[in-house]
């Protein structure tokens, strides 16, 4: 951990992290939704479906600060950018929300694994 932090900012973080993958998750089903339109949208849209099932619990986990979170965006960079390119080819806007998530949700979680890992709500 970088900085350190109360238990209140902990928590304030880890929610505003769920936050964020929720609304995620609700951008993957609209594109997915619009990817069914085409022949290759719809292959697309089948694996965003499949992405968002195995991964629709990570903003509970992430609140709740559990260490599976961590686990779950430790070592998959290769997937990040296999997510990446399939989603480049059914749309920019995919594209785009896995650079985001990439960012904005996983690198302050693998930022912050301390907090995940002590002082979890179980």
């Amino acid at each position: 951990m970088t900085t350190a932090h109360t238990e209140e900012s902990a928590a304030r973080l880890a929610r505003q992290l769920s936050r964020r993958f929720k609304l995620v998750n609700i951008a993957w089903i609209v594109i997915s939704l619009l990817q069914l339109s085409t022949v290759i949208g719809a292959v697309i849209a089948a694996w965003n479906f499949y992405v968002i099932y195995k991964r629709w619990r990570l903003p509970e986990l992430i609140a709740t600060r559990s260490p599976a979170a961590v686990a779950m965006f430790e070592g998959n960079e290769g997937w990040y950018i296999t997510f990446f390119l399939i989603n480049l080819l059914g749309g920019i806007v995919g594209a785009g929300l896995v650079a985001f998530e990439f960012v904005a949700i996983r690198g302050p979680v693998l930022k912050n694994r301390a907090l995940f890992t002590r002082g979890a709500v179980r």
